[in-house]
């Protein structure tokens, strides 16, 4: 595993669900790229927030870690990331848009750093 990559595909993941972790209050105005505009509100995605938070915490755990990773370590970043139900892999949104596509983009990047 190459530690420095497998950390920067952690934090583009984590990146790609950012969006869904945001909240506004109704009628609150929001930057949209070129002006300020007047939203809907917005409340931000339990599962994305929480796997934004697992993906950078692990990031920022190893990348503060002297030692290279355990074997232990490794089997459990595994079971957490690419297992089954309750993983990374198991993720997915019913919003629409193309974020299930680029988040399945994003874990096949983070699988290929982990091997």
């Amino acid at each position: 595993m190459n530690t420095t990559e497998f950390i920067r595909q952690l934090r583009a993941t984590a990146e790609e669900l950012k969006p869904l972790t945001q909240s506004a209050l109704p009628g609150a105005t929001t930057w949209d790229g070129t002006s300020y505009v007047k939203g809907e509100g917005k409340v931000p995605d339990a599962n994305a927030l929480a796997w934004w938070s697992i993906l950078n915490t692990i990031a920022d755990l190893i990348e503060a870690q002297e030692t290279p990773l355990s074997s232990k370590q490794k089997a459990y970043l595994n079971r957490v990331l690419f297992g089954g139900m309750g993983s990374l892999n198991d993720l997915s949104f019913k919003v629409g848009g193309t974020i299930n596509e680029r988040l399945n983009e994003k874990r096949r990047s983070l699988f290929e750093s982990f091997r």
